[in-house]
């Protein structure tokens, strides 16, 4: 694979209006360029597998680039005229990068822009080797952006729904996976970050999976409440993909709207907000997935989920109960822990470790052998 040929640009989505007022005189921004400048590609991967950074600040004393959530050290780039450069191993898959300029925390134009830790963040995509995401050369789904007005959250919610190729011209109907984002992400990662649409193509033309409709909702849920606003991801968000999201979409799609043709799958956050739904909701459900995921909720210590006689249903019920998780996962133990409360009950999984911590990269593959195992008959 050419690591050169890779790059992946995902933006996040916002809401909102404000009136604009222009500034007299008009100010020009720091990073303009010259009309007759190109813009410059923010980063490259190199042969090695190293990243090059070249990003635009002219008027900047110091520039740094550091790796998110990790101990990584802290990168100084170099100034070479109005560009400001330096090379790094990063490691390999999405790699959140936070820059800093003259020491503030900034959004780099010149580089991909990711949804994660509750706002917009930069990124750089390191291909692995042996890349699953890469979109092969064969029919594509498609990914609708549905909005519906919701009575638990008192909101308009949005959801993100891949239909397999084919869907627009068939009349078949469909089976279903719910499939969720971790804490501080939202609807759109599982696509902007996660690529599952492209995996999904490619497991799909290759004959290894079934093709199936994705639903990916926002399960950073908040309620407005007296004082404040709430986040409801344990109480409101299963309410809302219960009551309303499934309805919903078997209203709306040409669903199989049946268990034995819905599944649910969740990463970190969205890995307890599966346990907790499909535990609580054995009747609706024959395929759960738990991607660096918890089964007891560390976050919120919810435990009602938890009964002896709602755990013995994943073993009566569920066709696929499927657990996975990097060895260098920082909740490692929480999954270990996991494991010995499954063991008690005699709950029995397919039960995974891959190569890598708490990031996409593991959740890529995560999804890749998650999916062909739903919906067989």
């Amino acid at each position: 694979m050419d690591r050169n040929s890779s790059y992946y640009f995902a933006g996040p989505l916002a809401f909102g209006a404000c009136d604009m007022v222009p500034l007299s005189p008009p100010v020009s921004p720091a990073t303009r360029l010259d009309d007759g400048e190109r813009v410059p590609r923010g980063y490259r991967v190199n042969a090695d597998g190293t990243v090059s950074f070249r990003l635009y600040y002219p008027n900047a004393g110091a520039v740094r680039v550091q790796v998110m959530n990790t101990e990584a050290p802290v990168y100084d780039l170099r100034r070479e005229g109005a560009f400001w450069l330096g090379t790094a191993d990063l490691g390999t898959g999405l790699i959140t990068v936070l820059v800093t300029v003259d020491g503030n925390e900034v959004l780099s134009p010149m580089l991909p822009i990711e949804f994660s830790a509750n706002r917009p963040m930069n990124m750089v995509e390191v291909p692995e080797e042996d890349s699953i995401i890469d979109p092969p050369g064969c029919p594509h789904g498609s990914v609708a952006a549905d909005f519906f007005p919701s009575a638990v959250s008192g909101k308009l919610e949005r959801i993100h729904v891949y239909l397999p190729a084919g869907y627009e011209t068939g009349d078949r109907r469909y089976p279903v996976l719910y499939l969720q984002h971790g804490h501080g992400e939202n609807e759109t990662a599982w696509v902007a970050q996660g690529h599952m649409n492209f995996i999904a193509d490619g497991l799909i033309a290759a004959g290894k999976a079934v093709p199936s409709i994705v639903v990916m909702c926002n399960g950073m849920l908040t309620v407005e409440e007296e004082g404040g606003v709430r986040l409801a991801f344990t109480g409101g968000f299963p309410r809302m993909l219960v009551e309303e999201v499934i309805p919903y979409i078997d209203s709306r799609y040409r669903t199989l709207a049946d268990p034995e043709h819905r599944a649910m799958a969740g990463l970190s956050m969205g890995s307890i907000q599966t346990s907790i739904i499909t535990l609580e909701h054995p009747e609706l459900f024959r395929y759960a997935g738990l991607f660096s995921g918890f089964l007891q909720d560390p976050l919120a210590r919810y435990t009602r989920h938890l009964s002896p006689e709602r755990l013995s249903a994943y073993t009566e019920r569920y066709r696929v109960y499927f657990r996975a998780i990097g060895d260098r996962d920082h909740y490692i133990q929480n999954f270990l822990s996991d494991d010995e409360l499954l063991a008690r009950h005699g709950v029995a999984c397919d039960r995974r470790i891959y190569d890598g911590a708490h990031e996409w990269k593991v959740w890529r593959h995560c999804f890749r052998d998650f999916y062909p195992l739903l919906f067989r008959e």
